[in-house]
């Protein structure tokens, strides 16, 4: 029978031989890093889409959605939302909190309560199996939570253990704890249970703002960070550790820290690799394109577009040049191409109007060819394909 046990919201004190200090003396120097990398910026934003899709994916199917990749991918791909179905709709919902954090967090910005409920709002929205219906309020009834011997706090004291968490994650502590506050609050929030529905999608979005908050900011040098990852590959082991931070104790807080910090180390380890435009161009973007040509999923002129436009300088090329991709089409023929293929996002304009393009790999028909090249280098789990 789950029972409440209260336990106090503090910052650990590992000892100098844990191996939660060498995960966070790493971290912290990746964080260090600048993580421009060679990789264009154009594309690397690009894939920084195409991970959102996968986190968002990944968050859903903690909670028991079963839409697999290339269901999701091919729904994106029609951009059709009439008639969605409610899961096609939940994983939507996350990618627009996202949008949101991304938007709002600024690093070493405060993060609110009310933050906190606008993002459980927009990732309910509409939903009728994973929906709540009050979006953005906290719970008003007790909640027991599936696979754990915790029961949360009363809903009676929900606000003021809402009020002592964001109290913790402001706080100014020494830089050195930052990390470790990450991993804390994604248990903490679990362990008060604040709203009636949606809380493992709203913690995995508030631990995307806390990374963001602490200095690893997507926005500033464009880096692509999936915490979700973290825990999406093995959805029994992160129910297991979070009973094993459950018991409050120092050791149990400081395993779990160690898992999530750990993973997230091997995420940002993943993005350093794909700053390098050594690796990505031939390791994922030329055989993203290969794999795309011989099951018919683009043509060969397609091909030699995109080509061109990856090997140009910079990853960008002017409309003009593109006449080597199409030698037996007329200029005004070639116009209309070109037109076509940014319709299909297999060319993107470097700005509004612009006549300078990079190759297109999001929400086009390359997406499923881009995500296959991502699974098989061990960017993405074949737990998510299937």
């Amino acid at each position: 029978m789950p029972e409440f046990t209260h336990h106090d919201l503090r910052l650990l004190n590992p000892s100098f031989n844990s191996p939660l200090v060498d995960t966070l003396e790493e971290l912290s120097y990746l964080r260090r890093l600048a993580m421009g990398g060679t990789t264009p910026a154009p594309i690397f934003f690009q894939l920084k889409e195409i991970f959102h899709i996968l986190e968002s994916l990944g968050s859903a199917r903690i909670e028991g959605n079963h839409t697999t990749l290339s269901e999701y991918v091919e729904h994106k791909i029609r951009a059709d939302r009439n008639g969605e179905f409610d899961q096609l709709k939940e994983i939507a919902n996350i990618e627009t909190a996202m949008d949101y954090v991304e938007k709002t967090v600024k690093p070493g910005g405060l993060l609110t309560e009310l933050f906190i409920r606008e993002l459980h709002a927009l990732t309910v929205k509409d939903l009728d199996r994973e929906g709540d219906r009050n979006p953005g309020a906290y719970r008003t009834t007790q909640v027991l939570i599936a696979q754990s011997k915790h029961l949360p706090p009363e809903a009676f004291n929900v606000g003021q253990y809402m009020q002592e968490l964001v109290k913790f994650v402001n706080q100014e502590d020494p830089q050195k704890y930052d990390l470790m506050k990450v991993a804390l609050a994604h248990h903490r929030f679990g362990w008060i249970h604040p709203f009636s529905n949606g809380n493992g999608r709203v913690v995995r979005l508030l631990t995307y703002a806390l990374m963001m908050k602490y200095g690893f900011n997507v926005q500033a040098g464009g880096r692509i960070l999936n915490p979700t990852a973290v825990f999406c590959n093995d959805r029994d082991k992160y129910y297991e550790m979070l009973g094993v931070a459950d018991t409050g104790t120092d050791e149990g807080l400081e395993r779990w820290c160690t898992y999530v910090l750990t993973g997230i180390l091997v995420e940002l380890k993943k993005v350093d690799k794909l700053t390098d435009f050594s690796y990505l161009l031939p390791k994922i973007l030329v055989p993203t394109i290969h794999y795309s040509v011989e099951r018919k999923l683009i043509t060969r002129l397609e091909e030699r577009v995109l080509m061109l436009a990856l090997k140009a300088p910079g990853g960008a090329v002017k409309s003009g040049d593109l006449a080597d991709a199409m030698p037996d089409l007329s200029a005004p023929q070639r116009t209309r191409r070109i037109a076509k293929l940014v319709k299909a996002r297999m060319l993107v304009p470097t700005a509004p109007k612009s006549r300078i393009y990079t190759a297109g790999f999001a929400n086009s028909y390359l997406v499923r060819g881009i995500m296959r090249l991502l699974t098989d280098e061990g960017f993405i789990s074949n737990k998510l394909i299937g």
